[in-house]
């Protein structure tokens, strides 16, 4: 058996306006979660050539790197249950 990759047809999934609405609520719903007991966080939502891309841009005020980081995580977790 061979397997053929429609790689056109990925690359269009990757660049969809439903990738992108999905991936803006699951970022937003991290930046919301991490923020939850305190700091600043801001989200990055770019559509690019390959793929739509998401980031959650961490507390820089914080001189704490290690409580920024576990903010984040607490945010990657919020996002889980986001749809």
């Amino acid at each position: 058996m061979r397997v053929v990759v429609n790689r056109r047809g990925i690359a269009s999934f990757l660049r969809s306006p439903e990738t992108r609405a999905l991936i803006e609520r699951k970022t937003r719903a991290a930046e919301r979660a991490a923020a939850a007991d305190g700091g600043q966080f801001r989200t990055d939502i770019e559509t690019g050539d390959r793929r739509v891309r998401g980031a959650v841009i961490g507390d820089y005020q914080s001189d704490d790197m290690e409580s920024t980081r576990a903010k984040l995580l607490r945010g990657l977790d919020g996002a889980r249950g986001a749809d």
